[in-house]
């Protein structure tokens, strides 16, 4: 039998996969701060009023068009307005997930081994995605200086003259929390422009800043070809409803042909669900509440996180601006992933190592800002007597 070379991974479990079954084999309790599931970690807004309008009787009838349902993409509309964004209907696409519009658009403009350019450290689903096509990642650097995670253009510069078919920036990037400046975005966009490469924007986090600054939406951007990604998994904390959407904006000649390819892969798949389209303006018009419960949970369990460590000292929280991670960086001798493997052991205690999402070298954890504040609060306590005595 013989089976695609683009999907030979290995699938054996990882030390940490392995230690935390054979703790929940024992009945342990594990204080899980890696929990980014919202509909796992108790919100008040998961109630059963979000499942009215999936009862609509309009759900029997299927009217497939490739960019989705016309209400739904009005709907995206709407969002991008609040934000003060001017979005046209026929530049949003609507997808199942925001992995599927990625992969729409490695299909787009990738042939096998063609090159993406990602930002280091983020999503580690992204490799996955690219070898799906038959893509590869190159990764550009995102440094830590003067208390911000930013993007260092001179690596960014060197890494785009190797010839990639689509650059991918995270606004606010996960799990980093960095918004995009605006010298950045300028730099990043005057470079692309200037070798004809598209810009994919993910902005799934868009509305989750934890201050009073927001990071700025490319759904409108004129300056080159640009896809920007988003979904209700993020927007509205309902991953299970499986809806998301592409953005496509820049100048008009390039956007036609775009388009019209565009087009022909969304209409070959046809994935989002009637139902989820249909609920969607109804799920829109709570996003407001539900923002607020999800951002409220955020602000406070990241300041108390900060009480705890703080940003200077053997072990400190990273600065960020927003989205649903924190980031540690710790001083200790031991690895990431043998400094996540004793917390299990010893304190119950789940975070993420730093090599899953591709941090440079040194020692990084990540948690999850989505559990429960008493839940979390009773982690990172136990978190901060572990790391302080190692």
């Amino acid at each position: 039998m013989r089976f695609s070379e683009k999907n030979r991974w290995r699938t054996s479990t990882n030390r940490i996969s392995e230690k935390l079954g054979v703790l929940r084999n024992r009945g342990r309790r594990v204080l899980d701060l890696t929990e980014s599931n919202p509909t796992r970690c108790g919100f008040r807004y998961l109630g059963p009023g979000l499942l009215k309008p999936l009862a609509d009787a309009a759900n029997l009838v299927y009217e497939p068009d490739c960019l989705g349902l016309p209400e739904a993409r009005a709907a995206v509309c709407r969002y991008y307005a609040e934000h003060g964004v001017t979005v046209h209907p026929k530049r949003v696409f609507l997808t199942a997930s925001t992995s599927e519009s990625y992969d729409h658009l490695f299909r787009l403009f990738c042939d096998p081994l063609d090159g993406i350019l990602v930002p280091e450290p983020s999503y580690p689903l992204l490799s996955y995605l690219a070898e799906f096509s038959g893509a590869r990642l190159e990764p550009y650097p995102l440094r830590y200086r003067q208390g911000r995670w930013g993007v260092d253009l001179e690596r960014f510069q060197e890494a785009l003259s190797q010839g990639s078919r689509a650059v991918v920036i995270v606004n606010p990037n996960n799990p980093t929390g960095n918004f995009m400046t605006s010298e950045e975005t300028k730099a990043i966009q005057t470079l692309c422009r200037s070798k004809n490469i598209p810009v994919i924007a993910d902005e799934v986090f868009l509305d989750y800043g934890w201050g009073s600054d927001r990071p700025q939406s490319l759904a409108d951007s004129k300056e080159v070809l640009t896809f920007t990604l988003s979904g209700v998994s993020k927007v509205l904390g309902l991953p299970q409803m499986k809806l998301s959407w592409m953005v496509l904006s820049g100048p008009e000649d390039l956007t036609g042909e775009a388009r019209e390819r565009l087009e022909v892969i969304a209409d070959t798949f046809l994935s989002v669900n009637t139902p989820a389209q249909r609920a969607f303006p109804d799920w829109m018009a709570k996003r407001g509440e539900i923002r607020a419960e999800i951002l409220g949970r955020l602000r406070e369990n990241h300041q108390a996180l900060l009480a705890v460590f703080g940003t200077d000292g053997p072990v400190r929280v990273l600065e960020a601006q927003g989205g649903w991670y924190a980031v540690l960086e710790s001083q200790s001798s031991l690895t990431d992933e043998e400094i996540v493997l004793r917390l299990l052991e010893n304190e119950g205690v789940l975070v993420h190592p730093g090599y899953l999402f591709d941090f440079p070298a040194g020692n990084f954890l990540v948690l999850s800002l989505l559990p429960p504040p008493a839940l979390f609060q009773e982690g990172i306590q136990k978190l901060f007597a572990a790391l302080r005595s190692s």
